[in-house]
């Protein structure tokens, strides 16, 4: 939520600051640009509130001068075009011939001198604001215990935004957000997903966990990470029983080549464990493995119903509830984030599932996440 307040004027800019940060915004995030100079140097930012005055000197110690309009032209013309615009004014007796041009472009003109005025507006466009908050990165998790690990290892804010419950986190200086689906399955995965992706624009979303392996292509306690994810319930039901047409989901190109270097990461297990002691860990270790996934809205502990889904897909290693969910809306989402989704492993789909390895595979899961996240933003500033 960072907002530029483009003002020379102390007096003013402490009197909206102030209101600004009664109002909940924290000072890290607004910006003061004191003349035009200061303004080219934050435009490249991602404001979501710019709050402009019509007189603006062109640099330090300079005199201020008509800029009002230079200065809306310039944050059009930088695509800003979701950003919210305020021109907070000393002169309303320039209004009649500033309106047209202002309001047109989706600027909202205040008196300063009208105190509850400027506030009120103020206020709602901060609500708007909050409403519009664009975030580095989402990552997705179905149950607590998958989400839980992100408190111990980073930290960081739990809130509930329009009814999604997030915890709001940081990886090396790149905001996101960790949400816990309402319930398990594929169709609060959709619809979760593609809301959050749409309303906070990450440029990268994830989803790590806990998932059922496929015995001759998976091991218990191993990492798998998606390359494809394909629906196994997708068909149709005819006389002679289901006829399969399994939807597929690719991870992309880019993505997946970073993913299979970090797999291949010397000493990665060993990164990924450090620091867990919430419980039983599996009897042998296992590398990291990108793979296939396929989803469905049930939980499968039967070892003949998991041979006819195997059949699909003759190297497909995991079987999950949310992933296809996941990856198809970003897929679909017009702005197109990468798609990380990292599993592990703690069973094998038949009658002798137990939660002995739930939280070590939460754990290591979210450490590599975490790492691929890191990793996905260093090569992409």
């Amino acid at each position: 939520m960072k907002i530029l307040l483009i003002e020379d004027d102390k007096k003013k800019r402490q009197a909206i600051t102030s209101h600004l940060t009664r109002g909940g915004i924290a000072s890290e995030d607004i910006f003061i640009a004191k003349n035009m100079t200061d303004f080219a140097g934050y435009l490249h930012l991602d404001i979501g509130l710019f709050i402009i005055d019509f007189k603006l000197p062109n640099c330090d110690n300079g005199t201020a001068s008509s800029n009002g309009k230079s200065i809306l032209e310039s944050i059009i013309k930088a695509g800003k075009n979701d950003a919210l615009l305020l021109a907070i004014s000393s002169y309303p007796a320039e209004f009649p011939e500033m309106r047209e041009f202002y309001e047109s472009n989706g600027c909202i003109l205040a008196d300063f001198a009208n105190k509850k005025g400027w506030q009120s507006t103020l206020d709602h466009l901060l609500i708007q604001l909050k409403k519009n908050v664009k975030l580095d990165f989402i990552i997705f998790c179905a149950l607590l215990a998958e989400r839980n690990p992100y408190v111990t290892i980073i930290g960081g804010r739990q809130i509930t935004r329009s009814g999604v419950d997030c915890y709001d986190i940081e990886i090396e200086g790149k905001k996101g957000t960790v949400v816990l689906l309402p319930q398990m399955g594929l169709v609060n995965a959709a619809i979760i997903a593609g809301v959050c992706i749409d309303r906070f624009k990450p440029s990268v979303v994830g989803m790590s966990g806990i998932c059922g392996g496929f015995e001759q292509r998976a091991n218990k306690g191993q990492l798998l990470i998606s390359s494809m994810v394909y629906e196994y319930q997708s068909g149709k039901w005819a006389a002679d029983g289901f006829k399969q047409e399994p939807y597929q989901v690719h991870t992309d190109n880019t993505t997946l080549t970073d993913l299979k270097v970090l797999c291949n990461k010397e000493g990665l297990i060993r990164e990924l464990e450090e620091g867990f002691d919430g419980g039983k860990r599996p009897m042998e270790t296992f590398k990291p493995e990108v793979g296939i996934f396929t989803s469905g809205s049930s939980v499968i502990a039967d070892r003949e119903y998991l041979i006819q889904i195997e059949v699909i897909h003759r190297k497909v290693n995991a079987l999950d509830m949310e992933i296809f969910a996941v990856q198809r809306a970003a897929e679909l989402s017009p702005h197109r984030p990468a798609c990380i989704c990292a599993k592990t492993v703690v069973d094998l789909c038949d009658a002798n599932k137990t939660d002995d390895l739930h939280l070590y595979g939460s754990y290591i899961s979210s450490k590599f996440m975490i790492r691929a996240i890191k990793d996905y933003f260093l090569k992409r500033p």
